[in-house]
């Protein structure tokens, strides 16, 4: 009973808390303290009953997983629009959270790999030639309950959304943060991304090239413009005088290659000017004028109280990020969190073993080496 009590507990803030979350930044801010006091909270009853119940102990880590699923499924929704800028406010409180809670990271990581392995960009695995299904697996497919494969419109959606969100994650305040790879991991991503994309001549592009690009310049490009201006023009020209030139413009692909060209034909004046739609100004990374608010996480009843900035002016973090420069490993050379939390997730951590159809191994049944 004591489990369950707990469990509700968190899933009241979870599912409750989170689902007030507005484009308002002290809504935001708000929201990311009571996440923060209980955290804390949990961790403090770890310590005082984990010694009686070893699950009892494993408070903290259900929370953070069930944070990370909950993301993860918000963002799989059919309503939810990344490139439209639904996911900036969530994505500002996840990265305010961070600051306050390290193991928050490494728990997210593996459930965005999980169901978006584009989101890390690294060689794909051999398949078995010809084996169609494998295929569509490392692409991070999945599959209904009659175990049929989802439309590819419904795939492009969601990873569309799951992209979104880490561009958002990545471009939001503090600027210190380290989730996802904060600032620094977002440009070091763009990189590696086109870096796996296939030379010149190879045309056309593969089909989730339009589609990722699009979430992730959506999200991130204007952050990238004023942060990286030199670097990140260099990334434009290249999209803009050869990327665009080879895209998948079948019928599954032409909506997300139109919409590519729409953002990359508006310049890079534009998008270094103007804020991305959605974005909660005073909580974005952007021009020097944004990230305005400063303020104290707010003490809610039930969770103990915590007087820190929601901002943290020194976040700790003791492993690099996947996101960061150097990494060999999707997960920074270390082991990764798994889920270890049950029935509180909705989506399994484990991590997927297949690698993204942008990889450039030799394999003949990788269509897109």
């Amino acid at each position: 009973k004591s489990v369950s009590r707990r469990r509700l507990q968190f899933k009241k803030v979870v599912n409750g808390k989170i689902n007030t979350l507005s484009h308002e930044d002290k809504k935001v801010i708000e929201v990311a303290g009571v996440v923060v006091e209980a955290v804390k909270g949990a961790e403090r009853d770890d310590a005082a009953q984990g010694g009686e119940d070893a699950v009892l102990g494993m408070g903290k880590k259900y929370l953070l997983d069930l944070l990370a699923s909950n993301l993860i499924v918000r963002v799989q929704a059919d309503g939810f629009n990344g490139p439209r800028g639904d996911g900036f406010p969530l994505a500002a409180m996840f990265s305010s959270v961070s600051t306050e809670c390290e193991e928050l990271g490494p728990v997210l990581e593996a459930h965005l790999y999980t169901v978006c392995p584009t989101a890390i960009p690294i060689l794909s695995l051999p398949t078995s030639k010809g084996d169609e299904n494998a295929l569509m697996e490392s692409l991070g497919m999945i599959k209904d309950k009659n175990g049929e494969f989802e439309s590819f419109d419904k795939f492009l959606h969601r990873t569309e959304g799951l992209i979104s969100i880490m561009a958002d994650i990545m471009s939001s305040f503090p600027s210190n943060h380290t989730l996802l790879g904060g600032r620094e991991g977002a440009l070091t991503w763009l990189e590696r991304f086109l870096d796996l994309v296939p030379s010149p001549p190879t045309s056309p592009l593969p089909l989730l090239t339009a589609p990722v690009l699009v979430a992730f310049l959506t999200g991130a490009g204007h952050m990238l413009a004023n942060n990286y201006s030199s670097k990140f023009q260099t990334i434009f020209d290249t999209i803009k005088n050869d990327i665009i030139e080879r895209l998948d413009e079948s019928p599954v692909g032409v909506p997300s290659a139109t919409r590519l060209k729409k953002v990359v034909g508006a310049g890079l004046d534009k998008m270094k000017s103007e804020l991305p739609q959605g974005a909660v100004e005073s909580l974005y990374n952007g021009k020097e004028s944004c990230g305005s608010v400063v303020s104290s996480f707010p003490k809610m009843s039930g969770f103990g109280s915590v007087g820190a900035s929601a901002f943290g002016s020194s976040p700790q973090v003791t492993a690099p990020s996947p996101f960061g420069r150097g990494s060999a490993s999707p997960f920074g050379g270390g082991s990764t969190s798994n889920s270890m939390m049950g029935d509180g997730a909705g989506v399994s951590s484990s991590s997927a073993g297949s690698g993204t159809p942008f990889g450039g191994g030799s394999d003949s049944s990788n269509p897109f080496s």
